[in-house]
Formats: C-alpha cells, sequence, structure tokens
C-alpha cells in the first residue's frame, strides 16, 4: 500500500496546479489524503472516485472537491484510446478563501464544502465545462509568469469554480442524484465507519449485510479498486493520524482505539501504511 497522506508545501504559491495532466494507463490509486482542499475537474476518462464511503464515476465534466485531511482514492482504466485527462487545484483554503469576502454566497457555499455540511461532493458539469475549461486555459497561461505569492488569480478562479457548483446545485436533478440506492461499496464502507476501532471479521460483516463473504470481497474489488483489507488499514491509521496531531495519548492506547491492540503490530502496520513511525510521526506534525 503507498503512502497516505501527500504534503503538499504552500510556500511560494497559495496552491499547487496541474492542467490538463494526461494518463494513457491503468492505474489503481491509493486512500490518501492532505492538508489542503482540492478541486479535480475531469475532462475525460472513466473511472471511480472514493470519498466519505460514497462512491462516485468519473466522466467527462465531473468535479469533485476533496476536504482538507479527507480520505479519497481515484483510480481510472485508462488506456491510449481514453486517456484520462483532469486538473487538479490544491490550495490553502485559509489564504484564498478571503477572495471570496466580496461573494458572500459563494463564500458560505464554499464553508459548507469545506466543513462537510453539504453531503454532495461530486458535481456533474458537464453543462458548464467548456466555459470552465476555458478559465482554466486562461489561469494556466497567467499563473505560469506570476512571480507573486498573494493568490489573487487563484482567488478569482476559486470563485468561479464555486458559482459553477451553486449553479449546479440549484437545478432540481441534483436532488434526484443525491436520492439514488446506495452501492454495495457505499453500504460496507458505511459499516466500516461504525466499526473500524472493533476487530474486524469478514464473516461477521457477511452475517449483518446478509451477503457472501465471497461476494462482499468481489462486488468491493469491482466498485473501489482496492480489496476491504486496504480499506479499513487506510481507515484505521487516518484516525490515528488524527489522534496522534491532537492528543497525548500514548501510542499503545491508540492501537488500541484503532482495533490493533497489538502495540509492534499498530507500529509496523502504521510504518508501512502512512510511511514513518507513530512517534516520529507526531514529531515531525509538531514541528510543521
Amino acid at each position: 500500500m503507498n503512502r497516505l497522506f501527500e504534503l503538499i508545501q504552500f510556500q511560494e504559491k497559495p496552491y499547487h496546479w496541474g492542467h490538463a495532466v494526461r494518463s494513457t494507463e491503468q492505474f489503481k490509486g491509493y486512500y490518501h489524503w492532505h492538508q489542503g482542499c482540492e478541486l479535480l475537474l475531469v475532462h475525460e476518462g472513466v473511472g471511480k472516485v472514493i470519498v466519505n464511503q460514497q462512491t462516485y464515476d468519473i466522466r467527462q465534466g465531473m468535479l469533485f472537491f476533496f476536504q482538507p485531511f479527507q480520505l479519497h482514492k481515484v483510480f481510472v482504466e485508462a488506456s491510449t484510446e481514453t486517456p484520462y485527462v483532469r486538473t487538479v487545484f490544491h490550495f490553502d483554503p485559509m489564504q484564498l478563501e478571503q477572495g471570496l469576502v466580496p461573494f458572500p454566497r459563494l463564500q458560505q457555499l464554499f464553508m459548507k464544502l469545506k466543513q462537510g455540511k453539504i453531503a454532495k461532493q461530486a458535481f456533474d458539469l458537464q453543462g458548464e465545462l467548456d466555459g470552465l475549461l476555458y478559465l482554466c486555459e486562461t489561469f494556466d497561461r497567467t499563473q505560469a509568469g506570476q512571480r507573486s505569492n498573494d493568490g489573487e488569480e487563484a482567488s478569482l478562479l476559486l470563485a468561479q469554480y464555486i458559482a459553477a457548483v451553486n449553479r449546479r446545485m440549484v437545478d432540481s436533478h441534483q436532488d434526484a442524484i443525491l436520492a439514488r440506492t446506495p452501492r454495495y461499496s457505499e453500504v460496507i464502507m458505511q459499516w466500516v465507519e461504525e466499526h473500524y476501532a472493533e476487530a474486524f471479521e469478514l464473516e461477521r460483516l457477511s452475517e449483518e449485510l446478509h451477503l457472501s463473504k465471497a461476494y462482499i470481497s468481489r462486488v468491493f474489488q469491482r466498485e473501489t479498486g482496492s480489496n476491504i483489507t486496504d480499506y479499513i488499514a487506510a481507515r484505521r491509521m487516518k484516525e490515528a493520524c488524527r489522534l496522534l496531531q491532537t492528543t497525548d495519548l500514548p501510542v499503545r492506547i491508540i492501537g488500541e482505539r484503532i482495533g490493533l491492540a497489538n502495540p509492534s503490530y499498530f507500529i509496523n502496520t502504521f510504518k508501512k501504511v502512512v510511511g514513518s513511525t507513530p512517534y516520529k510521526y507526531k514529531h515531525s506534525m509538531t514541528q510543521n
């Protein structure tokens, strides 16, 4: 499993920008999070996004919003015939959201998105795509020559993204999308959310969801691109990271709190998934 936490340094600029990034090889992706916000605009592609215990289809015109420190995964089925093309906008919300102050309605919507007060984190902006691509191309030309770090142009781009989301949310069809029947993988992830701090038994999950163990494993792999074990490990390690950052609990107690009562196993798993020991992780976070 790859590392979960991707540290994005906002130093010279309050954002990181990747315009029209193109992939022609299939990649499974991995569960991870960032310390800033992320906007992902799909130009072309087929695949899945997993975030907030929900699974969304990747297709042209989709915009995904990932909150700071939110566990998510993107996996695509790319090839030379069906490439995955996207624009990725990582940014420091504390710096860019100031540019939304003159637009109170957009500022309010952005704060709801950032703080998780809106269940939806994927928006079908197919009807807005041409305009958004033009804005991205313009910003790409502008930011390439920028030397200032004030992020004024980036704040303006963010406002235009949020305005497009706002227009889409008032569309009555958006409510219909929210009312769809949950996928099996989403039901499984919700079960994990309620039980990840306990010892995991596939048989128990099978009994409670009234699905066979083989079917659970197969449908979760098909709908998320990963196995349940990897997802549970990611969810547990994210909680461990939160506890390491926000409490002074001993490592042994943190392991118990996430369902890994054996300290050695917890430390080894943490190192494998996050990339450092719990002690080093805590120290690095306190130094930032």
